[in-house]
């Protein structure tokens, strides 16, 4: 079957809420997509996103969503596009169009100069096909309230509204820089898990003045107490939140929150049998221009390298590439062999920092002929913890 990915249009409404209400609403009807007043967007629309569908011979069979914000990684910012909503009508699955709509999407964004893109899957194995891999490991702590550690609540903690969301921005944004994998740039609560949560109005907490930790969730009727976003930049402020938390949810069984790879309750005194940590939901990335992602780091380090890396989609990736850095930056070149061998979600894996690059050398996942080319890209590509507060 011949399919065309184009921009959506207007009269595309009708068909495009079928597919998303059959997808993502069990077939429920989604006002949004039913009100011709407000702008079709799947969940957020204060970002700056695009809407595009696939045409089987005049008839809209998939529809997906790009969201194009600025992402960290490794203390810079690169150019992404957040993939979301991809979908494809229950007529015409597994006749190739959601590869047709992954496959154009990769060329488009790189065309257009997105670095990276991201996403979340609900089947990991087909985005893998495309080059996307799960980078970074979100860890999900459940305790049981009866274990749950006694806090002081050092910093005062208050009530804020959805509202408020730019007295928390400082402490996003400071978050979200510890980190590789985080997107900058938010708009309201637009990308966060709060936004694929129903239920009553959501709670936000903020702990201290400036604030130094926030905590948004929702109270249901469920005897667990789960938290939808949790961002803090200091220990005390971390502290006093989950103090916080913890005298919202006395009377639950549990109380669960998401945390990155090195958050500090694993780090601390205070975990204990009975509590678990789990690794939920992995981000997806998926690297689009190898030599911009390389040219955008800073480094302390020299040195140099060859690699060469396998993508079917993007020629234009494969090198082999001559790597040289320096403290005044990178340059990427050229080259007529590849020390190292690594295919794009390696490479991804590798730029992003988790797993990292010696790992994945360890592990065999990527190939060296030569141990000095490999202590140097380790050198330029150190571990990194990766994590993601997006949800698309």
């Amino acid at each position: 079957m011949a399919v065309t990915i184009r921009e959506y249009r207007e009269d595309d409404r009708a068909q495009v809420g079928m597919i998303w209400s059959a997808a993502f609403d069990g077939g429920q009807p989604n006002p949004r997509l039913e009100t011709p007043e407000l702008p079709l967007d799947l969940r957020s629309p204060d970002e700056r996103s695009q809407v595009f569908v696939a045409d089987a011979a005049g008839i809209v069979s998939g529809a997906f969503q790009i969201f194009y914000a600025p992402m960290t990684c490794r203390g810079a910012h690169f150019r992404c596009g957040g993939m979301s909503g991809v979908a494809v009508a229950p007529a015409t699955r597994k006749r190739h169009v959601g590869s047709a709509m992954m496959t154009w999407s990769i060329e488009d964004m790189h065309r257009t100069g997105e670095v990276v893109t991201n996403l979340r899957a609900a089947h990991e194995i087909f985005y893998r096909r495309f080059g996307w891999e799960c980078c970074g490991r979100c860890v999900r702590i459940t305790c049981p309230v009866a274990l749950f550690p006694r806090m002081d609540c050092v910093l005062p903690v208050r009530q804020l509204s959805v509202d408020d969301w730019e007295q928390l921005d400082s402490v996003y944004e400071q978050f979200a820089h510890r980190y590789s994998g985080m997107r900058l740039g938010r708009k309201g609560f637009g990308l966060s898990r709060l936004t694929q949560t129903e239920g009553t109005p959501p709670l936000v907490f903020a702990a201290g003045d400036p604030i130094e930790a926030y905590a948004l969730l929702r109270l249901t009727v469920n005897p667990d107490l789960s938290v939808i976003e949790f961002a803090w930049t200091t220990l005390r402020g971390y502290e006093s939140m989950l103090g916080a938390l913890a005298g919202t949810g006395i009377n639950r069984q549990t109380i669960t929150w998401d945390e990155p790879s090195n958050g500090p309750f694993l780090s601390s005194k205070w975990f204990t049998r009975g509590m678990t940590a789990q690794l939920p939901n992995p981000s997806m990335f998926r690297v689009l221009d190898v030599p911009a992602s390389l040219t955008g780091l800073s480094t302390r380090a020299s040195g140099s390298f060859t690699m060469a890396i396998d993508d079917e989609i993007l020629p234009s990736n494969r090198g082999p590439w001559r790597v040289s850095y320096c403290p005044e930056g990178v340059q990427v070149e050229p080259s007529d062999t590849g020390d190292l061998h690594m295919d794009i979600h390696q490479y991804t894996q590798a730029w992003l920092g988790e797993p990292s690059l010696a790992d994945l050398l360890e592990h065999g996942f990527v190939s060296s002929s030569n141990t000095e080319a490999a202590q140097a890209a380790t050198a330029l590509l150190p571990p990194k913890t990766t994590y993601s507060l997006e949800y698309f």
